[in-house]
């Protein structure tokens, strides 16, 4: 009957604290927080003017082997709605901007929605959406309402389409 008590109490704690980490499933979706930061082409780009379109903006780095991963699935997801106004944005977090570019034309990728301006403004924009680790990803809706943050691998079409 002991041992009772103490899984149950295990349970319960456990429990506990995945509602305070993970929090109610039912919150409301809080407006994405707006910043500028330049492409890997030097051109600013700001998010409130992809107001109306869909974005998944995506934290990585050249050096986060989880992201590399993640990157492809990730480009052609995006590609296949990309008609229906969804738009890939990606904030860097490497050390200068010489690495994600090679990466990024080594492998066919556009360049111009690689965001990263500097490591202080790309970790900046990183603290301001409360992005700890990377990849990391949100989709923001036409609105400008962050409707998901998770790991990139979670996102699907279902996921996608939801919000077109």
């Amino acid at each position: 009957m002991r041992d009772f008590g103490l899984i149950l109490g295990i349970v319960v704690g456990v429990v506990l604290v995945a509602g305070l980490l993970l929090g109610p499933s039912d919150r409301a979706p809080v407006i994405a927080p707006d910043f500028t930061l330049s492409n890997l082409d030097g051109e600013p780009v700001t998010l409130a003017s992809y107001r109306g379109q869909v974005v998944v903006l995506d934290f990585w780095a050249t050096w986060c082997k989880p992201c590399i991963t993640s990157f492809p699935d990730l480009h052609e997801l995006v590609a296949r709605y990309k008609s229906e106004g969804v738009v890939l944005l990606v904030v860097s977090i490497d050390k200068s901007l010489k690495k994600p570019r090679e990466y990024l034309i080594e492998h066919g990728y556009s360049t111009e929605n690689v965001l990263w301006g500097s490591l202080a403004e790309a970790r900046a924009v990183k603290e301001l959406f409360g992005v700890i680790g990377i990849p990391q990803t949100l989709i923001i809706d036409r609105g400008g309402y962050i409707q998901f943050k998770g790991h990139p691998t979670k996102i699907y079409d279902e996921t996608l389409s939801s919000f077109l």
